[in-house]
């Protein structure tokens, strides 16, 4: 008789940074390898599952799994993606000389 061997998949969470790729979308709109899925997201605290068609915002945590470890590597780089440079609608990490100096009255 021939023994299958049990190959345990890789369950694991990518934080989401400010600069990444996946801010905006949803988890269905991520591609990733074949053989991995995405089940949800960690949100303070709170699980939200892959179902639920919440967008990603940065903080948040992608729960992945791999169904052999030898695809975690690249459900990893998947994940990852991020933009070259680090930039927000809200935030602008550039300080300008009249932001200085309006910092210092203060």
């Amino acid at each position: 008789m021939c023994a299958e061997r049990a190959i345990e998949p890789a369950l694991f969470g990518i934080s989401i940074q400010p600069n990444s790729s996946h801010c905006g979308l949803h988890l269905s709109a991520i591609q990733i390898p074949e053989h991995c899925a995405l089940l949800g997201l960690l949100r303070q605290e709170r699980i939200i599952l892959a179902s639920e068609e919440s967008s990603i915002y940065a903080g948040d945590v992608v729960l992945a799994i791999a169904l052999h470890p030898m695809f975690t590597p690249a459900l990893r780089v998947a994940l990852k993606r991020s933009h070259p440079v680090y930039y927000s609608l809200n935030d602008c990490l550039l300080e300008t000389p009249v932001a200085q100096k309006c910092c210092r009255l203060f």
